[in-house]
């Protein structure tokens, strides 16, 4: 029975360990500063992901397990100077120098030290956009197929970029200290539009151009020149299949993962001698993953959290009276939620029945003492309104 027990401990440990060499975290100097990369060892071509503006590689944890599961691909993430766990040249003063051509300068750099400069697919969001196009422009040979999720295609064109800037204006010198990358992005962002406008991927290389189904642009206008920049590029180019990730923001991966991945599962396939097996992985994910979908909405459907969503939805539609009511009914069926009253108190605010939200402020910290936004709105409603107070 010991020797069993030894030998079932040891092949958890080889399990572990081997499930542990299989990721590898590594910083690697590219002149000056370091890039931090994270790779998910596996075979054939590789599959780089770049992040959106402001973000680092970890964006892209949520679907690593399940792409590298079907694929078998090697995956990588990298962080871009000043983001993450990567560092930035503080010597280098000149802000040009921190811009789009640095940036694709130090992926490449990475990328050979690393041994990844061949043969490679590419997935990018947002801001990263700009990379996956600089890099296949640059590599035409090497890139096989390109996954686009919700990127700018030429939206900072006509003057917006200008009226973009004038909005970060209050925020430049609070990132030039506490947010270097950030900072650099902002400072270059100008001259980064001006170099893309004359960048394009080769006709050759298949492309999935992902766009929003919720907008993530406040006005109308803003959100119709977003749509209307990826209606162009799918129909400028005939290398480009559109699609639009209903029901998702601007993080469609977040939103709907197994759109996502099984789009890069099947450009994987194309490259790969277990393009069936692959296939056949990406099947069985999605008939499992739209199954469980399925159970998850149903659970979620009529529930406390389901019609607070519900009733915040009309509250930002500025319909107060009828979140009102959903918040009542959500109340009526969960009676015993501190977070029902609290939602509940806040749209009785919104139509002026103060008296009755306080008492539903009062309940709702009743039940959860440590409901430190009610007890804060409690308080400002007694403090304008003493005469409220019992």
């Amino acid at each position: 029975m010991k020797k069993l027990l030894l030998n079932i401990s040891l092949l958890w440990f080889f399990i572990a360990a081997n499930a542990q060499s299989k990721t590898i975290d590594t910083l690697v100097d590219v002149g000056n500063h370091k890039l931090h990369f994270k790779i998910v060892k596996g075979k054939g071509v590789p599959i780089l992901f770049d992040s959106g503006g402001g973000n680092d590689g970890s964006v892209w944890n949520s679907i690593l397990d399940k792409t590298s599961e079907i694929t078998n691909a090697t995956l990588i993430t990298y962080d871009r100077a000043g983001f993450g766990k990567s560092t930035i040249d503080t010597l280098q003063k000149d802000e040009s120098k921190h811009g789009i051509i640095s940036s694709i300068e130090d992926l490449e750099i990475g990328l050979k030290k690393l041994g990844y400069d061949k043969e490679i697919i590419l997935v990018s969001h947002s801001y990263g956009g700009y990379l996956s196009k600089l890099y296949a422009s640059r590599h035409p040979k090497l890139v096989k197929g390109v996954v686009l999720i919700d990127v700018n295609h030429n939206y900072f064109e006509d003057g917006v970029i200008e009226k973009e800037l004038l909005k970060q204006e209050k925020l430049i010198p609070q990132w030039k200290i506490n947010n270097r990358g950030t900072y650099f992005m902002s400072a270059t962002i100008a001259e980064t539009v001006k170099i893309m406008r004359n960048v394009t991927i080769p006709q050759n290389i298949p492309i999935v151009d992902f766009v929003n189904g919720i907008p993530f642009l406040k006005t109308p206008e803003e959100i119709e020149r977003w749509k209307e920049c990826h209606k162009k590029y799918t129909a400028n180019n005939s290398n480009v299949t559109g699609i639009t990730a209903n029901d998702c923001g601007h993080g469609i991966w977040m939103g709907n993962p197994s759109l996502v991945i099984t789009t890069i599962a099947k450009i994987y396939a194309n490259t790969s001698k277990q393009k069936a097996d692959i296939q056949e992985r990406a099947l069985q994910y999605v008939i499992t993953a739209n199954n469980e979908e399925k159970a998850a909405d149903l659970a979620f459907n009529n529930s406390e959290e389901d019609l607070n969503t519900w009733g915040y939805q009309l509250l930002a539609k500025n319909d107060y009276q009828k979140a009102a009511e959903v918040f009542r009914l959500n109340l009526t069926i969960n009676s015993g939620s501190a977070n029902a009253y609290d939602s509940y108190g806040e749209a009785l605010l919104k139509i002026n029945q103060k008296e009755e939200a306080i008492k539903m402020y009062k309940k709702s910290i009743e039940l959860n003492p440590e409901n430190e936004n009610g007890k804060e709105v409690l308080a400002r409603i007694t403090k304008d309104n003493p005469k409220l107070v019992n």
